[in-house]
């Protein structure tokens, strides 16, 4: 019995240890510098986590960028996708329950099982913000690349939702691939979308692992 326990204790330890091997090297660690424990920890960003997993997925020409804070912005922007398709600002929403809302309104709504009612301002409106943002920062860039996606778990439940605009989508995690699959027309080349990327990365807020950062401490000291 003992060696039973033994043996699913190393069992459950290499798992972990692959686990944590296998985010290290993954495209949002290197791009973030968010530890595999506040992965496991934060679900704002396991989330993003899943969303840069599920944006991996999408073929053609493509560069992420994660937690951008532009100067002189009050708004940092969840997450930027430079695809060949075009510009996507993605506004991250890890939501539950039903949600209601249309892009001319100032307030959405989450209605949660208990019958509690939140209201919560316009992720669409948000995101306007964020691209002018973006413009300002990049005006070289075309303006009709731009496209806003408004992304939300898949926790949540899309009661009535209205859009009246051609360059704003709203959808679940889940739904990226097969949105991106639609997406057919070539915007940008391969060197545009590196151009663009080297652009806007130095406006990126890369966090420093714990241990990482306990080191350089050691160090100066």
């Amino acid at each position: 019995m003992a060696m039973l326990v033994l043996f699913f204790i190393v069992f459950i330890g290499i798992l972990f240890a692959v686990s944590i091997y296998v985010y290290d090297n993954s495209q949002f660690s290197k791009i973030t510098g968010h530890s595999f424990i506040s992965v496991q920890t934060n679900k704002e960003v396991r989330f993003l986590y899943k969303l840069a997993k599920n944006l991996k997925k999408v073929d053609g020409d493509n560069q992420l960028l994660f937690n951008i804070d532009l100067p002189q912005s009050e708004w940092k922007i969840d997450c930027i996708f430079l695809h060949e398709s075009g510009i996507y600002v993605i506004n991250a929403k890890y939501s539950s329950g039903w949600i209601y809302g249309d892009d001319q309104d100032i307030k959405w709504a989450q209605a949660l099982e208990n019958g509690k009612m939140n209201k919560f301002p316009n992720p669409i409106i948000e995101n306007k913000l964020k691209i002018q943002e973006v413009k300002k920062a990049i005006p070289e860039v075309r303006e009709d690349l731009y496209q806003s996606l408004v992304v939300f778990n898949n926790d949540c439940s899309f009661k009535k939702i209205e859009l009246h605009s051609e360059d704003v989508d709203v959808l679940k995690i889940d739904e990226l691939k097969a949105f991106f699959e639609n997406r057919i027309d070539s915007a940008l080349t391969k060197n545009e979308i590196i151009s663009i990327h080297s652009k806007i990365e130095p406006y990126m807020v890369k966090k420093q692992p714990k241990e990482k950062a306990a080191l350089k401490d050691e160090t100066l000291s």
